[in-house]
């Protein structure tokens, strides 16, 4: 349902209050029966967790295993590129993981 798109007198008699607000009895009913109105806790990432995570994706092991291929080749300008790439890449993702504070909001990914 689309709550702001209704008038406020549908909207009041779709949740069985008025403008008002709930007695205390209802207030006490609905606290009992659906609990409080409340966030859950956050579970926090931890920093290192965070610049692990910056190196798990597939286009990351792809170049780490170039890296390794060149080094064994004697490719070393070559390893260093791709080794400047995967650590810029990690480095910037970490920071923009961080500065948006998904270390403390994300619950699935801890």
């Amino acid at each position: 349902m689309n709550w702001y798109q209704l008038k406020r007198t549908r909207a009041l008699e779709a949740v069985q209050s008025s403008e008002d607000g709930l007695t205390a009895e209802e207030a006490a009913l609905r606290l009992k029966r659906h609990g409080p109105n409340e966030l859950p806790e956050a579970v926090r990432i931890s920093r290192l967790k965070i610049l692990f995570r910056q190196f798990a994706g597939p286009l990351i092991l792809v170049l780490l295993v170039a890296a390794a291929v060149t080094l064994v080749l004697g490719e070393y300008i070559d390893t260093g590129v791709i080794l400047t790439v995967v650590l810029l890449n990690a480095v910037i993702g970490y920071v923009q993981e961080f500065k948006a504070g998904l270390w403390n909001r994300c619950r699935s990914l801890g």
